[in-house]
């Protein structure tokens, strides 16, 4: 009566227990992914995160796309394609990455007139979904709860997303971890000859969900998980399955494909059309090296202890995890551990080999091949990567998932050979278990001020109600220099124009058009006639100047008809008048 009295206090007690561990689970990742936003706490409607190091454009130019996609949303999708940057190129959007999951955010942009608002909340989300769906994919596969938790809580402060963290698009790497996740249990299912059609359905519907959330957050990481699961990802797709579900998955595969397509088609046509591809020498500068691993990440225990380099980038995920996860494969096939650990396992170490084999870009030349010449002529999309080295976030991310495994099996192992001396073993455990997660940690943040929504300038106020539609605007100074930094005014002008509905010839991306090239030679020689008389043929009709010399030289061209200047007087907006007869003079013999 006694033990039966236990026992049933025992199973009531467990889901209460469960309970309670996700919940601190829950809480402690919502604090880990606040972390990098600690610099804009005070102020999160109007400042974003940045890396002490980092360009503003970046991030700046990540919070223009949240807005677009807000803004295209409110207006039904109609235009998307057609973002109001580079007037009157066509569907500019798609020269980067467009995420249009972020349309997610409008009503936060909506309500509190932030794209700041809602890039901090984007960021946050982001890192948290990468560690709660790395501790399932965990514990889908049999581990433990708590070294799941630890290795949910190092995805989340995976090094190489801190050290890029204003690229907002690589912090999306939950959808990959999703999908693996989906893909391993539905190898799993697949062995159990009598399960039926539920679990196999949940699982394929969850895979598609996650196929088509990849290119809905950053098409660069569908494209390299892509890849990834080309070369390494056979092991994750048993037959048993396709023989007994084949027409579900195909069911699925046509429900995903139409998503995707939708996103990836006009992204290469326009590739195609312009010739957008990356030089050589470029990726060249942005691929990993081999001693590139060999250094601990920044902000870890052993920064301190290692020598100073002018590489770019420490890509190593940190000698513990490192130790941890070329560990793990041999304690789970040493010992009688599940077939979807021993899956799992043979999965991360192939996908972490081949990310760090990539991640070398054109530096990866066994015997004089040069694969990634190969890949960007066979493979679309791979003409367009720049950096190479980004697929370093695949290897630390598997060797992160690897680590969580082997620490699981370390628990196992060390309960036997302890069992005489619990405290001591719990203690170390303990121990090992908060330097894996810790032993790199995310690092100082500035922040960036981002134009509110809400608070229109005075500039665009005045012109809201004069460009008629299908015209645009030029601001000058137009950018005459190439690196990111250079764009910094353009991309804050950029999102104030978007807010007040303009579209401008100014713009930054990705890949630039030819047309932006040739506008900023043709502004290198001054506001001529001809230039005038050109940018009336494409629609342009005003000119807003943003500094003095700018302005002296619109003032003294009698093309131009000054109609507003700001209470300062360094902004000052001109109409673009008498260029009819311009153009006739000029193509006149």
């Amino acid at each position: 009566m006694v033990a039966s009295g236990s026992a049933e206090k025992s199973s009531a007690a467990q889901p209460v227990l469960v309970l309670f561990r996700t919940a601190m689970l829950f809480a402690v990742l919502a604090m880990l992914s606040l972390l990098p936003l600690h610099s804009v706490l005070s102020a999160p409607l109007d400042r974003i995160p940045v890396t002490v190091t980092g360009s503003d454009t970046v991030p700046l130019f990540n919070a223009w796309t949240i807005l677009w996609n807000s803004a295209a949303l409110k207006q039904g999708g109609h235009g998307w394609w057609d973002a109001p940057i580079f007037f009157p190129e066509k569907r500019t959007f798609a020269f980067s990455e467009p995420m249009p999951m972020t349309a997610l955010l409008q009503p936060l942009v909506q309500l509190f007139g932030s794209a700041a608002l809602a890039y901090n909340c984007w960021l946050s989300v982001n890192l948290f979904l990468n560690g709660w769906l790395a501790s399932v994919l965990l514990r889908r596969c049999g581990c433990h709860f708590w070294s799941a938790a630890a290795a949910g809580c190092a995805m989340t402060m995976l090094p190489l997303l801190q050290q890029q963290l204003e690229v907002l698009q690589l912090a999306c790497l939950w959808p990959s971890i999703w999908l693996l996740s989906n893909l391993l249990q539905l190898s799993t299912v697949a062995e159990e000859r009598l399960s039926g059609l539920r679990q196999p359905t949940i699982r394929i519907l969850e895979t598609t969900a996650a196929v088509i959330c990849l290119p809905a957050t950053c098409l660069h990481h569908m494209m390299f998980l892509g890849l990834l699961l080309l070369i390494s990802g056979w092991v994750l797709i048993p037959l048993s399955a396709v023989r007994r579900w084949g027409l579900l998955i195909m069911a699925a595969g046509l429900l995903s494909l139409t998503p995707v397509l939708l996103l990836v088609r006009p992204v290469q046509q326009v590739m195609s059309e312009h010739g957008f591809e990356r030089r050589e020498q470029n990726v060249a500068v942005l691929s990993a090296m081999p001693s590139d691993y060999l250094r601990a990440p920044p902000n870890s225990l052993w920064e301190a202890v290692q020598s100073r380099t002018d590489r770019p980038w420490n890509l190593g995920p940190g000698w513990l995890r490192l130790l941890l996860a070329c560990t793990a494969p041999i304690l789970i096939f040493c010992s009688k551990s599940s077939r979807s650990l021993k899956r799992l396992a043979i999965t991360l170490t192939l996908f972490s080999s081949v990310s760090f084999a990539l991640s070398l870009g054109v530096n990866l030349e066994p015997g004089g091949l040069r694969i990634w010449s190969f890949l960007c002529d066979w493979l679309p999309g791979m003409a367009q990567v720049r950096s190479a080295f980004r697929f370093a976030i695949f290897f630390q991310a598997g060797v992160v998932l690897l680590a969580g495994a082997g620490i699981d099996l370390l628990l196992i192992k060390t309960r036997s050979a302890f069992s005489c001396m619990p405290q001591i073993r719990r203690g170390s455990m303990v121990c090992l278990v908060l330097l894996f997660v810790f032993e790199s940690w995310p690092g100082r943040t500035r922040s960036v001020t981002v134009p509110r929504t809400d608070q229109i300038s005075d500039w665009a106020q005045y012109l809201q109600g004069r460009v008629e539609a299908g015209e645009g605007i030029l601001i000058l100074p137009y950018v005459a220099g190439y690196a990111p930094d250079d764009f910094e005014s353009t991309v804050r002008w950029m999102i104030q124009s978007t807010a007040a509905g303009l579209r401008t010839a100014n713009g930054y991306s990705g890949f630039f058009p030819a047309t932006h090239y040739m506008l900023q030679q043709q502004l290198g020689q001054g506001l001529t006639d001809s230039l005038i008389a050109m940018l009336r043929s494409k629609k342009i009709r005003w000119i807003i100047t943003m500094d003095s010399d700018s302005a002296i030289e619109a003032d003294a061209n009698e093309l131009l008809q000054w109609h507003w200047s700001s209470m300062t007087g360094e902004c000052r907006i001109y109409e673009v008048t008498g260029a009819d007869s311009a153009v006739l003079q000029i193509t006149t013999p």
